[in-house]
Formats: C-alpha cells, structure tokens, sequence
C-alpha cells in the first residue's frame, strides 16, 4: 500500500492520532533518524538472511520507541516472520506473576504473517490443527526437552478423537489450574505445571519456536516495549520480571546454552525498547552532561535498576546493537514533515504548498526540541491553519 492508495478512512485516523500525539496506525508514516540507518538495516538484514539478532531500543518518552517497533515489525510482517508483541503491564504482573505473564503473553499474543493468532488457527483450522499434532508426534522428544507439559497438552489439543483430554488441555492452556489427576490423565507427570502459567517463558518461546520452523516460518521475532515500567513494580516483582526479560535474551548471548547448541537460535529475533532515562539511571549508557539521577526528581526514581539483575545489565551494557531513535537534526524533522505533508493532504482531501523544510522549521522554532512527538502536533495545528 502507498499513500495514493490509502483510503480515506485511515488517513483521517493518522491525522487526528498524530493531532493527539499518539502512535500512529500506519507504518509508511515512521520516519528513521539518520544516525539509526545502519544498526536498522543491519537488523533487517539479518531478517531477510534468517540468522538472529537482538536490538536495543532506546530514546526520551516521546521520541517514538513503540512507534520504530511497530515499523519494525511491519518489515518482519513483509518477510514472513510470525511476532509476538508484549508490553508491560504491571498491574497484570502483579496479578499472574511475572514468568507467567510473560508466557501467557508469548502463548497468546504470537501472530501469523496472514494476521491470525497460532492459538486461534490451532483450534479453529482443522489443517493447521492436524498438522501441529503430525509435528509433534514426529519429533516428540525434541518438544518434551523443552517441555513435556506443553507438548502434551498441544498433543491433546489437537487430536479430536478424545474430547475430554481436549477440552482439559485447553483450559490448562488458558491458564486455569489442574488438579494432580486431571494432570496425570494429561500425561503431566510434573505435579507444579498445574497449567501453561507454570511453564518457564524460555522454554514455552523455544518450543513455539521450534514449531514455528516445522510449519515451514523463518523463525520469531519476540518484541517488548516499555520496560522502564517494571521500575514502577515492588522489588519482588520487579527482580523476576527483568530475570525473565535475561532469559529471553540469553539464548542470543550465551554460546555455551543447550538451545545455541540445538541450532534454535537461527531466526529468533528480539527487540527491546527501554527509555534513555531508566539505561541512564541503570549505569547502562552514559550521555555527556546528562545527570540521570537528577533526572529522577522528574521522572520519578526507580525502584530498581538493570544492573540489580545478575547479567542483564552487564549484557545491555556490552551490546553493540544498541539503536537510538531520537532525532537530532533539522534533516530528521524535514523527512518527517514530508511524510506528514503526504498523508495530510490525503486525508483532508488537501493541496499543501509549504516546503517540508519550512513546515520542519516553524514547528522547531515552536516546540524548541527534536522530540519527534511535540514535533508531530506541531506540524499538524500549522497544517490546519494553512
């Protein structure tokens, strides 16, 4: 879809979303800062390859972090990639706990390139469901190593000839627990996985993984946004939840992990997005002349830090694949206006004649920032008084 194409509908939505300062819907719409391009293509790049890759995401509130995962992931869309989109909620944190969050939302949230969800089409595809069920029974033990639980409650799903361990094993799938019976009735010998929530995120993610290569996918592209959340969170919730985030990542940093070894890092992709302030107060990056503890008085000071967690902090520290998505030039802002220009006038059924470069000026001269947010609503209130 190009701009001339786009129905009137969405555009009109675009406009007043970017009018509010909130995330727009359409991804043509993003706009990539100079200093981003390499890291960004380089992470494509491996996409388009199948290798693996992880990537950090950082910048101020408002430079637009979920709006860059969002784009993102529409170039993971267009290669074929299944995606799981998590965000953190802490008051769902604090209700499941945070490994069972994180792999109820993995379970859940995992969507097809053709928009459907792998739970829904499961359950809802006779095809697909037949064809997971000859997946698993084929290479049985490679999905128990990962999880024996979940392979037998996949294994039940998926077979219609007994409705009653069927209509069990989706309600352990949806988090309810079991009892030791129903669970031996299951083939769950393992008296704690009472259901799906007690399966460990790294090996629920390496299985659905796994999976998603024997149905013939390149491989998973696991995004998380907004991590500085989790400083808002108790320490006891907090700790678990960045010791889950570690783990994701771990399998892409550890050479010596059984999963490294088993070759089930080949198309596993994550993203991180995590705010400049939190990597600053954290000791993870350093910005000259920037105090972020003093910081704190604004934002609010965290209750805990990435380096509270052994390894995850040193390895966001030492990651070279750390992208900064803040614009800083007057040439950032005019590729912006120019895109804005584009869908306005589209919109709003409009014939603007303002340069991109002037619009880019006056709304600087106005907001005195780059901040790609304040930017946008200043650009839309002069578009409107054209």
């Amino acid at each position: 879809m190009n701009c001339k194409s786009c129905k009137g509908d969405l555009g009109i939505e675009n406009v007043e979303l970017m009018r509010k300062g909130m995330r727009t819907t359409c991804p043509r719409l993003y706009v990539l800062p100079k200093k981003a391009e390499t890291l960004h293509d380089t992470f494509v790049e491996s996409m388009k390859t199948k290798r693996w890759n992880f990537i950090l995401v950082s910048g101020d509130n408002g430079d637009g972090k979920s709006v860059y995962i969002k784009f993102l992931e529409y170039s993971a869309d267009e290669l074929g990639y299944p995606i799981v989109h998590i965000e953190i909620k802490d008051d769902q944190i604090a209700q499941y706990g945070p490994g069972p969050y994180f792999t109820l939302q993995i379970f859940n949230n995992l969507r097809l390139p053709d928009g459907e969800l792998l739970s829904w089409k499961i359950l809802q595809n006779e095809r697909t469901r037949k064809k997971v069920h000859q997946i698993l029974e084929k290479d049985l033990a490679t999905f128990e190593f990962w999880s024996p639980a979940l392979t037998s409650a996949l294994l039940h799903v998926t077979n219609d000839s007994n409705e009653v361990l069927k209509k069990m094993s989706l309600s352990w799938l949806k988090g309810e627990p079991k009892y030791v019976t129903e669970l031996r009735e299951m083939g769950i010998y393992d008296k704690t996985m009472k259901s799906l929530l007690n399966v460990p995120t790294d090996r629920a993610l390496y299985l659905l993984k796994d999976l998603l290569n024997n149905l013939g996918y390149k491989g998973l592209i696991v995004s998380v946004d907004e991590i500085e959340r989790v400083a808002d969170l108790n320490r006891p919730k907090s700790i678990p939840t960045l010791s889950v985030l570690r783990d994701i990542i771990n399998i892409l940093t550890s050479h010596d992990s059984m999963p490294t070894k088993r070759g089930i890092t080949q198309g596993l992709f994550v993203v991180y997005a995590i705010s400049t302030f939190f990597l600053g107060y954290s000791g993870v990056i350093e910005r000259s002349g920037v105090d972020f503890a003093a910081q704190a008085d604004r934002y609010g000071r965290p209750k805990v830090t990435l380096m509270d967690v052994p390894r995850l902090g040193t390895v966001l520290k030492n990651s070279a694949s750390q992208i900064d998505i803040s614009f800083d030039s007057m040439t950032d802002l005019g590729n912006l206006a120019e895109k804005i220009i584009t869908c306005y006038g589209q919109a709003m059924k409009k014939t603007i004649t303002i340069d991109p470069r002037e619009l880019a000026k006056e709304s600087f001269e106005k907001t005195n920032t780059f901040l790609a947010r304040m930017n946008v609503m200043a650009m839309i209130k002069t578009l409107d008084k054209l």
